[in-house]
């Protein structure tokens, strides 16, 4: 038994002295991309082509749309490039509304309520 135990404390040890094979270990930032591209190039492999996205549904469109009326303001002022002459006969600049809004809720209207 006590042999037992000492021949396998000599394996142990006599193992962790012997050199290990090189491995690939992860690296990360510009080592990783210099990594994956020398890779890719002994390996002979072709051009990246990246994974093309599938396109939206309807419902998944209508969401986006839904979201995007629901994060933009009801009424937004924005200066204008005209000027309008106030009961004082002073000039000051005129005011429009954004019509984001608007427009988003017309494209929703003619994508989703079909």
């Amino acid at each position: 038994m006590q042999r037992l135990v000492c021949s396998m404390a000599v394996v142990t040890a006599v193992g962790a002295l012997m050199p290990m094979p090189a491995q690939a270990q992860p690296a990360s930032g510009d080592a990783a991309i210099n990594n994956a591209i020398s890779e890719a190039v002994r390996e002979g492999s072709s051009q990246f082509t990246p994974t093309p996205r599938r396109p939206m549904t309807r419902d998944e469109e209508c969401d986006m749309l839904a979201r995007q009326i629901g994060q933009t303001p009801k009424r937004v002022y924005r200066p204008s490039d005209r000027h309008v002459e106030n009961s004082q006969g002073t000039d000051v600049p005129a005011v429009e509304r954004d019509r984001t809004r608007r427009q988003l809720q017309q494209i929703y209207r003619q994508k989703c309520m079909e």
